[in-house]
């Protein structure tokens, strides 16, 4: 019970640290809020579109307002001298510190992927949202396109430097829920093939065993065929290496054959000797010469 107890008492801290960070709010003056406005229409004249310097023609903007390729191509390849006069002119005019200009590219980079999908804002909500950041804070000014708001979120550090710009388009429910739809079926068909994919690989386990098998039997085959080969290489060899002995040995006693051939064919009542041939001539045993003569 003491367990269940404390458990309940974690979450319930936790959820009040939460509440407590959510309610968390920006400390600016109101030069700084002043500053901030001012930074952000500077920021969509640089970056969305050339706002007009009539403030009450501002909240109507035009296509004609937007930047043609040929200028986001100046914009992207400034040269570190243009971009230093431009930081000092901006600093000047209404006090707009951006960090590098990495971070003016990038702010850029984003608005065109956004402008993209969205198409060209034609006009400002009124208001900005301010959130606690870490060293720093952010801006929400909210622009609205033909197909759906846009939100463009400026983060500051705790030097009023703009640090990060970002063009975040504002979905609704229904398409929020189509792309978790998408998300669950492309996670899960992944996973599917996945285990299709491994399925495949284990029921081919009995394949390779069975390859491995055909392949050592024909490793065996081989190499019984090839002793046989090297055994009967032996025996002709062998063969070849008596004959060679015997023809040596008769060799020097051609008139000695001759005589035992014809005392043999004489033997056997033949007139020739055609029908046998004398491999080698060896000395017997006397006493077994005589016995077999008996």
């Amino acid at each position: 019970m003491k367990k269940i107890i404390t458990l309940i008492c974690c979450v319930l801290f936790s959820m009040l640290l939460l509440t407590g960070c959510a309610s968390q709010e920006v400390n600016l003056d109101e030069a700084q809020i002043q500053q901030v406005e001012d930074n952000v229409k500077s920021l969509i004249s640089l970056v969305v579109v050339e706002l007009p310097t009539d403030a009450s023609a501002q909240d109507n903007w035009t296509a004609n307002a937007a930047y043609s390729e040929a200028d986001r191509e100046v914009q992207l390849n400034l040269s570190k001298d243009i971009w230093e006069e431009l930081q000092t002119k901006w600093k000047k005019e209404n006090n707009l510190k951006i960090e590098s200009q990495g971070t003016y590219e990038s702010a850029i980079s984003s608005y065109l992927k956004s402008e993209e999908e969205n198409g060209t804002p034609t006009g400002l909500v009124d208001g900005y949202v301010y959130t606690p950041a870490e060293d720093g804070f952010t801006v929400t000014a909210t622009l609205v396109t033909e197909v759906r708001n846009v939100e463009m979120v400026v983060l500051y550090d705790e030097d009023m430097y703009i640090t990060s710009v970002s063009f975040n388009p504002v979905y609704t429910f229904g398409e929020n829920m189509e792309k978790a739809a998408l998300n669950t079926l492309l996670g899960m068909g992944t996973v599917f093939c996945i285990l299709v994919l491994i399925m495949l690989i284990i029921s081919s386990f009995s394949l390779i065993s069975k390859f491995e098998k055909a392949a050592a039997k024909r490793k065996e085959n081989k190499a019984a065929k090839k002793a046989a080969k090297a055994k009967g290489d032996a025996v002709d060899n062998t063969i070849a290496q008596i004959i060679e002995k015997e023809e040596t040995e008769l060799a020097d006693d051609l008139e000695l054959v001759a005589v035992i051939s014809a005392a043999i064919a004489a033997y056997e009542g033949s007139s020739s000797t055609d029908g046998f041939v004398v491999r080698s001539i060896k000395k017997s045993n006397k006493r077994s010469w005589k016995s077999t003569l008996n």
